[in-house]
């Protein structure tokens, strides 16, 4: 009661000023917050939740490393804020099993999960689903028709990059995934083999093992291999071979590794990446890639999430990625939309 006699106001008017601000005057929120600062207030969250059965806490499974999914944490995290809402992080590493790190998020009374893995199984979706917690799958073609989910256009992108190699005169190419058993990687794949294919260009399919810029530096060797006489991708003509990459991170890991050995890009091999990672756009890369408008992304993961659709079928948005056309494939910086 000490903030509210103190501001003049009832103790129901300080409770909506620290829970829903929005239904209270910017006047009246000033002479709270003021009241509160001059008594060292801070509001009980734990305690509000336990009377509302809400926390205003969303739970997010992410990848414990990957500059991507930093970049997208960051970008949830500011737009839950702006909504009075807090990110409670969940992430694993290559060795963890998921499934405890999934019964962990269903330990705590959040308001919802955003499940941000290519490595989360569709098995391992349904169990979310049947818990009755609010979930959006994020980047996970995996999950349609599971969970609710968002993604880029994974196979309309590669197509997309496909197109850009053949116009630059690309006649052989190879595609450097991450794990091949992910559902983006395989979409990315499909993608860029089809492109090729309907001009008669074969793509081979190496793994990296990761998405990691360790694991594009080490594959490298292996690339380079490739290109060299003797090898499967080595130029019999003056037509340029086309290097495409899962993802940006490793991509930039594939670039500063063929650097150091030698080969020359965009003049012995054009590369391309995915997802548009700011680093993407730096001098040293200057990466022809799909560019993920990830603010928005974000923006409509949180709205499936917080404005549930009970409607059959299980909502989801496939959003069109932009194609980033950079110095890796001969040409100057500039950005268009793909035409997925």
């Amino acid at each position: 009661m000490d903030v509210a006699n103190e501001s003049g106001v009832s103790q129901a008017t300080v409770t909506r000023v620290f829970s829903s601000p929005d239904l209270v005057s910017a006047k009246t929120q000033a002479k709270v917050h003021a009241a509160a600062e001059r008594l060292g207030y801070v509001p009980n969250a734990i305690a509000r939740s336990l009377k509302s059965q809400r926390t205003n806490i969303i739970g997010a499974v992410v990848p414990a490393e990957g500059e991507y999914w930093q970049h997208a944490l960051t970008a949830f995290s500011r737009q839950l804020a702006a909504q009075n809402r807090q990110l409670l992080l969940f992430s694993f590493g290559e060795d963890d099993r998921v499934e405890q790190v999934l019964q962990s998020v269903l330990q705590y009374q959040v308001d919802g999960v955003v499940l941000a893995s290519a490595k989360i199984s569709q098995a391992q979706l349904s169990v979310m689903q049947t818990q009755r917690v609010p979930t959006v799958a994020f980047n996970q073609p995996e999950a349609s028709g599971v969970v609710p989910s968002i993604s880029v256009d994974n196979e309309a992108g590669t197509r997309a990059l496909a197109d850009h190699l053949l116009q630059q005169g690309c006649r052989s190419a190879v595609f450097v995934g991450g794990i091949s058993t992910t559902s983006t990687d395989r979409l990315r794949y499909q993608g860029a083999a089809r492109g090729l294919g309907a001009h008669g260009v074969g793509c081979a399919y190496v793994e990296a093992g990761s998405f990691s810029y360790e694991a594009g530096y080490f594959i490298s060797e292996q690339v380079s291999e490739m290109l060299a006489p003797g090898g499967s991708l080595h130029a019999a003509s003056a037509d340029p071979v086309g290097l495409m990459v899962s993802g940006d991170e490793l991509a930039f890991g594939v670039l500063d590794g063929l650097r150091s050995r030698g080969v020359r890009v965009p003049e012995d091999v054009m590369l391309t990446g995915f997802d548009g990672l700011p680093q993407s756009s730096w001098a040293g890369y200057d990466l022809t890639t799909i560019v993920q408008d990830i603010d928005l992304l974000v923006q409509r993961a949180i709205g499936m999430l917080l404005s549930p659709e009970t409607t059959q079928p299980i909502p989801e948005l496939v959003a069109e990625g932009a194609l980033r056309i950079g110095a890796t494939t001969g040409i100057g910086s500039s950005t268009r939309r793909s035409n997925g």
